[in-house]
C-alpha cells in the first residue's frame, strides 16, 4: 500500500524517539499509534477518523482495546474502562485507565505536548497520558467492540526490563516531573500529593529487588526516592519517619528467614502508612464489555 511509509531513526534510539519522529513526519490531521504486539482491525481508523470529525471540538477520542493470549477472540477482556474516579487520580494510581492504541489524537495536540518523553525507556505512553490530564484536553470515550487488540505477553522483555534500576530512576524522575506540572497547572491538591508519595514509596521499597546486584546501596537510592516525598511536602514529618522505617524493613533480608514474624510487622506498617501502600488495580486490564453501563 503506497500509503504506508517505513522509516528508520537514525539518531536517538528507543520506542519514543522513533514515535516522535513519526509524529513530526506524518501528514494527517489525526495520529494513532500502533506497537508491536497491537493488531489493527480493517475499519478501525475508517471508524476513528469518521468520530474525530462527528466530534471537532474533541481533542482527542479514547476507545477500549482488547485483550488476546495466542489470537484475537480467545479472551472477552478489555483494557481499563471509565469509573466515577477522577482519570487523572487512576493514572496517577497507576490505574492505566487506557493503553497506547487507545487514544485518537489531534496532531496538533500531541505537538503541544511535545510528544513522548524520549528520556523515559517505560511507561511512555502513562507519562503522555498523564500530561495531557493535567494540561486539561478535550476527550470523549466511545465504549464499542474493540478494533484495535493488544497481546497480553506477560514474560515479555520489555516488562522484565521495566524493572531494572535504571527504569526505577526513569520513573522516580517522571514522577517528579508530574509533580512540577501539577504545581504549573493548580492542580496539586492533597489526592494528587498522596498519589505521588505512595509512588514514590513503593519505588523505594522495590528497590530491595536489586539488592543482591547493588547491596546497601540499593536501600540508600530507595531512601532518597522517598526523601522527594518529605522536601516536597508531600507527606508530614510523621508519615515521613514511618516510611523510611518500613524502606528499612523490607530491604532488611534477614525478615525472609522469619516468615511468620515479617508477615506481622508488614501488617503493622501496612496498617500504620494507610493509604500510603500501594495496591495494584484489581480491574486494570480484567474487565469485559459488559462490566461498563454506558
Amino acid at each position: 500500500d503506497e500509503r504506508i511509509i517505513f522509516q528508520r531513526n537514525r539518531g536517538l534510539k528507543g520506542a519514543s524517539a522513533c514515535r516522535n519522529q513519526g509524529l513530526r513526519s506524518s501528514r494527517g490531521e489525526f495520529v494513532m499509534f500502533l506497537d508491536s504486539d497491537d493488531l489493527l482491525s480493517q475499519r478501525c481508523l475508517e471508524t476513528r477518523v469518521n468520530d474525530a470529525k462527528a466530534n471537532p471540538e474533541m481533542d482527542y477520542l479514547v476507545y477500549p482495546m482488547g485483550l488476546f493470549g495466542r489470537e484475537i477472540g480467545d479472551s472477552t477482556v478489555i483494557s481499563n474502562i471509565p469509573t466515577d474516579e477522577n482519570p487523572l487520580h487512576r493514572f496517577l494510581n497507576r490505574d492505566i485507565v487506557w493503553l497506547i492504541s487507545g487514544p485518537f489524537w489531534k496532531k496538533s495536540v500531541l505537538l503541544e505536548l511535545d510528544g513522548f518523553d524520549e528520556t523515559l525507556h517505560s511507561q511512555q505512553d502513562y507519562d503522555l497520558h498523564v500530561r495531557a490530564l493535567i494540561r486539561g484536553y478535550s476527550y470523549k470515550y466511545f465504549h464499542r467492540q474493540p478494533q484495535v487488540f493488544y497481546r497480553q505477553e506477560v514474560h515479555s522483555l520489555p516488562r522484565l526490563n521495566s524493572q531494572t534500576v535504571e527504569h526505577f530512576q526513569f520513573r522516580y524522575e517522571m514522577v517528579l516531573r508530574h509533580h512540577d506540572l501539577l504545581i504549573q497547572a493548580n492542580k496539586l491538591g492533597e489526592t494528587e500529593k498522596l498519589l505521588l508519595a505512595r509512588y514514590l514509596l513503593d519505588l523505594a521499597q522495590m528497590m530491595r529487588w536489586h539488592l543482591a546486584a547493588l547491596g546497601k546501596e540499593s536501600k540508600r537510592i530507595g531512601l532518597k526516592y522517598w526523601a522527594a516525598a518529605r522536601d516536597r511536602k508531600l507527606v508530614d514529618k510523621s508519615a515521613y519517619n514511618l516510611g523510611v522505617k518500613y524502606i528499612r524493613f523490607k530491604h532488611n533480608m534477614k525478615w525472609n528467614r522469619l516468615p511468620r514474624a515479617q508477615k506481622k510487622i508488614e501488617h503493622y506498617f501496612r496498617n500504620r502508612l494507610g493509604p500510603l501502600i500501594f495496591y495494584p488495580s484489581k480491574t486494570y486490564c480484567q474487565v469485559t464489555l459488559e462490566d461498563y453501563e454506558v
